[in-house]
This record gives structure tokens, sequence and C-alpha cells, in this order.
């Protein structure tokens, strides 16, 4: 009987821990190639239900094919992973995920908006936050601002307020401030100054995006 228990609390305790048998043989196979740490990753896949598949760049925008369906174009691969989650869902996999893969070298962050169809997370293996914009070629090109100029701006922010980037794409950037923003009115325009879309496509006016800084301490930047 006491064998028994023995064998019981085993299994239990074993059940308790990543398993690599939540990834399939394709995944095992790409995590390899990637030199991704299964072990490192066992916690999100459980919270996830899709697969996952190569980190993949394109060119802005997309082609019609004759079929009537979107192709996007200039597709590159890259050393990531990638996989599709519901729109609403993304915020809740990023921000649950994002302090534990970073202490082991990741970085997570949503790299194409859903909006009515699913999002895409996408994983690289870096330290620099701002590898995310590098690797997206972020840039606000329709106003004469390059990645490296986006990113500069970024960096000032950071040594302020500090910052988390939660999601970019080829032209617009999401993130969060981990400090109080001191005077939000004055930041608020030289936000706007800095990317008009964020009030003129976005929030509609600077007092308002004024209090998202102040209360959600969030920002969206888009270059239309």
């Amino acid at each position: 009987m006491k064998t028994l228990n023995w064998l019981l609390l085993i299994i239990v305790f074993l059940s308790c821990g990543p398993s690599p048998s939540n990834f399939s043989e394709s995944e095992l196979s790409l995590l390899k190639n990637l030199q991704f740490e299964q072990g490192v990753l066992s916690n999100l896949k459980q919270d996830i239900h899709t697969e996952f598949t190569q980190f993949e760049i394109s060119d802005p925008g997309y082609i019609i094919r004759s079929d009537g369906e979107k192709e996007k174009t200039g597709v590159e691969k890259k050393n990531g992973i990638s996989f599709k989650v519901p729109e609403k869902q993304s915020d809740k996999v990023i921000l649950n995920h994002k302090d534990y893969l970073k202490q082991n070298g990741y970085l997570i962050f949503l790299s194409e908006s859903g909006y009515e169809s699913p999002s895409i997370i996408s994983i690289i293996k870096a330290e620099d936050k701002f590898d995310i914009l590098r690797i997206q070629k972020t840039d606000g090109i329709n106003f004469d601002l390059e990645n490296d100029d986006i990113i500069k701006r970024l960096k000032i922010w950071d040594e302020t307020y500090g910052i988390e980037i939660l999601g970019a794409d080829y032209d617009w950037v999401d993130f969060i401030f981990i400090k109080d923003i001191k005077n939000p009115s004055e930041f608020a325009q030289e936000v706007y100054d800095f990317c008009p879309d964020s009030v003129d496509q976005g929030v509609g006016e600077i007092t308002i995006l004024e209090q998202i800084l102040q209360q959600e301490k969030r920002l969206f930047l888009w270059w239309d």
C-alpha cells in the first residue's frame, strides 16, 4: 500500500512539471533548428492552442491573388517562432509570459494585429528590446522617419520613463511606460508632434491621449 502511495505521488509530481509532449513533432524540430529551449517555452505552450511556426517578415501590404485571397510579398524567414491567437487574447498572453521569457533571453511581442482575424505573436532570442523594432523594420516613412529615428526617440523616452515594447510592425509600435509621466499635457504634445496619427487617426483628441498616458501609461504609435 505504501509503495502504491509513493508511485501516485511521483506521478502527480511529474505531471506538474513542463512536458515536451506539449509540442508536436514539427514544433520540436523547429525549436531544435532554431536552438530555442523547450523548457523555457513549455508554460507558454500550455496556454495556447495553436502551432508554433517559424517567424516571418514581409513587405508592407499585400497583393490580391486571382482567387481573391490576400498574399504577402517579400516574405523572409527569421530566427524566431510565431503563433496565432484571437485578437482579444494577445495582450493577456504577452503580459503573462514576457517577464519569464525576458529573464531567459527571449522577447515576446505582437508582430501582426489581427483586427477581424487572429493576431500573430512572435518570439525572438534577444536581450535588447529595440531589436523588436529592428527586425520588424518599423518606420514612419510617410513622415520622413526611418527605423533609426523611431528607435532613437524611444530610447530617450526609455531613459526617462522606462518602456516595455508589447508589439510592433512595419508602421506601428505599441508599448507601456514603467514610470508615471510627470507632465502628461506637455508629453502628449511631444507625442503628437512625433506621431500625429496617434491622435488624428487614433484617439481623436490630444486631451484623450493625455488621459491615456496618465491612467494607462500606454502608447500606440502609428504612421499611416
